[in-house]
């Protein structure tokens, strides 16, 4: 447990397959319906969202995920990470993360990431 960044970062002790997490962020490139993972409680008009960029990149252990988009849904980014933190366990596969994606089902998708660790770099007008 990293004691400076302690309560800033998610600190995940089991091994992570980092190439396999990069392949899961990838598949959120472009546009898609992110039902599955919004809140339940979102109160966004569509569930739509085109995803730009989306990339893992790993620093000796830590990763850092980056996410661009024109709009987020409640809890999508948080979803979204514990998704790729599920793939990168092996407790979730890519076919698993494509079926969750397609499902437009909240109850299909991985428990999402806690806040602490995700940060709004910037916003663009």
């Amino acid at each position: 447990m990293p004691a400076i960044l302690e309560n800033q970062v998610w600190h995940v002790k089991k091994k992570l397959d980092f190439e396999l997490m990069k392949k899961a962020s990838s598949l959120f490139i472009g546009t898609h319906d992110f039902t599955t993972f919004r809140a339940s409680s979102c109160e966004a008009t569509s569930p739509i969202r085109d995803i730009i960029l989306s990339e893992l990149k790993k620093n000796n252990d830590e990763i850092t995920y980056s996410v661009k988009s024109r709009s987020f849904l409640q809890h999508q980014v948080r979803s979204m990470v514990g998704t790729i933190k599920m793939i990168g366990e092996n407790k979730w596969t890519l076919k698993d993360l494509k079926q969750a994606l397609n499902s437009k089902d909240r109850q299909k998708c991985a428990p999402p990431a806690p806040a602490r660790g995700l940060y709004l770099e910037s916003v663009e007008y």
